[in-house]
Formats: structure tokens, sequence, C-alpha cells
């Protein structure tokens, strides 16, 4: 995932300095750069710097997926617009400050306008400013709400309309707080910013409330916790176990067995594994076994399946570290071909069976080694192994010139991620000729095999229904995804 950050910490104000500014900056600089952001960023800038970082910030959205923008430093609010000021800012009048600071409006419009999904502003600028007193004659005001386009977030430091402290340590307190709880792992960002408001809140004596404004569809984690150790358990011919080399060991009797694509001698497998001590088996050797219980079971072979369904009880006879490599495996089948190249449609048969356990402490840490193999795909999956969240899908119908009900839309926080067979335009029920009726059922198995997500994690509602209709008309193999091609 590529992350870019623009920070600015603007503190050397004529008149009226602030001393925490740099340094926190400087210390959102360093947090983001550890949790893989690229950053830009400028200390003290004057308002042509400032134009230039955002100019060199907009090049980059265009290759970024996640954008982040930083200012700590004055800001205020004229005639309800926002303006964060540089230190060379003129100060006289409301003109002067508008047309010699950096409008927020145009921070907003430049990320609305990247390529990136996620979108995140933090400004801790709200700080009592006595620039708006010197030509007001009133109380400082902070900084007035924002729209927020779809996939942003907007952080305030403090309420709209009320102002922040500078604080007295080394960083502002909203600073503080973001930086306590910045690298905390598997935390989504809204309940980052509840952590750090609850935080802010009890450091100022409820004096200071941060807020934000979201118009956030997806999910995004500051520091996910997927662990790039995991991934190197195994070797290569494991990874592509169409070239694992089988010999006349007992457990590689049963991987052979399993291999053989008929039922009969699959059947065979099961009977023959647990009667072997899997705790003297290589770790290779464990990780393909898994491989191949799971594709015998998604062929068919009964005693396999029945094995699969009821492999929480065999798990808890055997020792962890073996149970970890024969999960792996399995984990690693439903994702990877024989070849070790991850499949263009997932082996999805028993899908159920294995991610029941993904709530077993016992076993997370298979589903965080999955997670890490899966690591270059993650924008292009529904739904994330071991983080138990739902997939929730909006669906749209039509009613045809026949007088049937199709589906026409899938919604996914808020794209429509339906596509025709080529993939390059949304699908259209009025084109499509291989149209099926399908139950609720069939369509619920059917969207669990496009999302690559079990069945008993995917919610969907019927938008234009309060109870969907027995039967609807819906392609045969949907062609499902995050981004067209």
């Amino acid at each position: 995932m590529n992350k870019i950050a623009l920070i600015y910490g603007n503190g050397a104000y004529p008149e009226s300095s602030l001393k925490n500014s740099v340094n926190d900056a400087t210390a959102i600089t360093e947090k983001l750069t550890k949790l893989g952001f690229r950053c830009i960023p400028a200390i003290d800038a004057k308002i042509n710097e400032m134009n230039k970082g955002l100019a060199n910030f907009a090049d980059k959205l265009k290759d970024s997926d996640v954008a982040l923008f930083f200012f700590a430093g004055h800001g205020m609010q004229i005639d309800g617009m926002n303006y964060l000021t540089a230190v060379d800012t003129q100060f006289d009048n409301e003109t002067d400050v508008k047309y010699s600071s950096l409008p927020l409006n145009k921070v907003i419009e430049i990320m609305e306008d990247g390529r990136n999904q996620t979108s995140i502003i933090i400004l801790d600028a709200c700080r009592n400013n006595p620039y708006e007193r010197k030509w007001r004659g009133g109380e400082a005001r902070g900084l007035a709400p924002v729209y927020a386009p779809k996939g942003m977030i907007v952080a305030y430091a403090t309420s709209p309309g009320q102002v922040a402290y500078d604080g007295t340590g080394e960083n502002s307190p909203y600073t503080h707080a973001l930086l306590q709880h910045i690298s905390t792992q598997d935390i989504a960002i809204e309940d980052f910013f509840k952590r750090v408001r609850n935080t802010l809140s009890s450091s100022t004596k409820g004096k200071q409330i941060s807020w934000e404004h979201t118009s956030l569809m997806g999910d995004f984690y500051f520091n996910y916790s997927a662990t790039d150790d995991l991934i190197t358990e195994y070797s290569v011919e494991a990874f592509a176990d169409e070239s694992f080399r089988l010999s006349a060991d007992p457990l590689h009797n049963v991987i052979k067995l399993l291999q053989s694509h008929v039922w009969d001698k699959q059947n065979l497998s099961v009977p023959k594994l647990k009667t072997l001590d899997l705790s003297k088996c290589g770790k290779d050797d464990l990780f393909v076994l898994g491989r191949n219980i799971y594709q015998a079971a998604c062929g068919g072979a009964f005693t396999v399946i029945d094995f699969l369904n009821d492999i929480d009880r065999y798990f808890s006879k055997i020792e962890g570290k073996t149970v970890f490599h024969i999960l792996n495996g399995m984990l690693y089948e439903i994702y990877f071909d024989r070849r070790g190249r991850k499949r263009e449609l997932a082996k999805l048969d028993m899908i159920d069976s294995v991610f029941s356990l993904e709530e077993n402490v016992a076993y997370t840490t298979s589903f965080d080694f999955i997670r890490q193999a899966l690591k270059p795909y993650l924008k292009e999956l529904f739904y994330i192994p071991g983080k138990g969240k739902d997939v929730c899908v909006n669906i749209t119908t039509l009613k045809m010139p026949d007088g049937k009900i199709a589906i026409s839309e899938l919604f996914y926080e808020g794209d429509n991620i339906l596509y025709d067979a080529k993939g390059q335009s949304y699908y259209d029920p009025l084109k499509d000729n291989f149209l099926t009726i399908q139950t609720k059922e069939e369509i619920c198995k059917s969207l669990s095999q496009g999302l690559v997500t079990p069945t008993y994690r995917l919610k969907l509602h019927y938008v234009d229904f309060d109870e969907a209709p027995v039967s609807l008309l819906f392609p045969f193999r949907p062609n499902i995804m995050r981004f067209s091609k």
C-alpha cells in the first residue's frame, strides 16, 4: 500500500510564535515514516513553500492509496472559510490573510481529485489566535466545519468554533494524544480518533474535545498487524507445491492419497492420518498436508469433508505448532495455486469450515500468516481473514420488460462492484443474455464466492425491498471487483 503524507509545522510567527508546532510536525513525521508513509515535511514554511509542497504532494497522489495532510500552526476562519497561515502571512486585514495563506478548501479539492482511496486531514490549528482579534475585536473562533468528500476524514484538534491549547510540554495536547495511539495495532481510524478524543479530554480536564467529520467508505489502520516473519516459515517448494517431492515417509503416503483425485483413495487418508504422530514431522510436510486436506475436501471426498467440518476437535488433540503449520496450509490453499500464484478464483467450497476457526485465539497466528501472504493483494480483497468484520453489500434491482426482477447493482463501501464479463464497464441486466433465476440462498452463495467471504460474514441488504423477493435474476458467475481493470 502506497502512503504519502504532507506535514507542515509553523511556529515562527511574528508577534505570536507557537513553541510546539515544530515539535508536533517533527514527531508526527517520525511516527508516520515508521508506519510506512513517504513524508514531505516543511517546518516554518512561507506561503510560497507551502504552495510548492502542496503541488509536490498533488503530483504524488496519482501513485498513492492513502494521502494524509497534517498542519500544526495558526489557522482561522474568515467568512466561514478556513485558512492555514504561513510564517509570512500578512495579518493586517482579512483580505491580506486570505491571499497570503493556504485555503483549506484547496487542500481538500486536491486530495479529492487524487487517485488515493483514503484521504486524512489532521488540523492541530485551532490555537488561541491573537491575529483574529487584531482586526475583529472579538474572541478567536477557531476553525469552521467543512465538507468532507467521499473517502475523506477531517480531524480537528477541537470542536468547530472553539480554540485549543498549545500546551506546556514538548507537544500540544492534541498531537501528544495522536502520538500516544497512532502506533497501536489493528484499530480502525474512527476508533483511533475516539481514543485520541478520550485521552485529550482527560489531559485537559474536559476543556478540549477533538472532533472529526468523515465520509470514509472503507477501513484504514495506521498500524496493521500482519508480521513479516511468518511468511518466511516455508520453503519455495512448499509454497509452489507442484514441485514438492514426496518420499516413502508415512505422512507423504497420506499426502499421496489426498493428491490421487480418486475418492476411494482420498477417503482412506483420514484414518491413516489419525494413526500418525505429527509432532515429529517437518513444517513443510505439515504445510503441504494442510493444503491437500483442503483441496481433497473441495473435490468431494466425503470422509475428508467430514474431517474438515470437525477440524477444531482434531486440532484440540494435537500440539500447537503442528496445528499452526497444517492450518497455514489450508488457508494458503484457499488463495494460492500449486505454483504459488494467487488464484484468479479462490477455492471456496469449504471456506466456512476453515474460517469458523478465526475467532478462536488458539488459531490467531495462522490468520496472521495468511494476512501477511495476502499483503500485496489487500486492496483487491473484500474480506480480510482474521479481522472478524462483516462484509455489507447493498443490492439494487431492476424490473425487466417481462416483469421479472433482476439484480442491477452491488454497492460495497459506496462503490458499485458488479461489472460486465470484460470488467471494463458496469454490469447491465438488460444486456446480459445469461441470467438465471436464483433464490436468495443461491445468491448469497454466489456472492460469497465472488467476494471471497464466508457466508456467515456476508450481510446483504436489498435496497428496494423491505423483504427481498423469493427469487431474482442474476448472472450465474457474476464478475465482482473492487477496482475495474
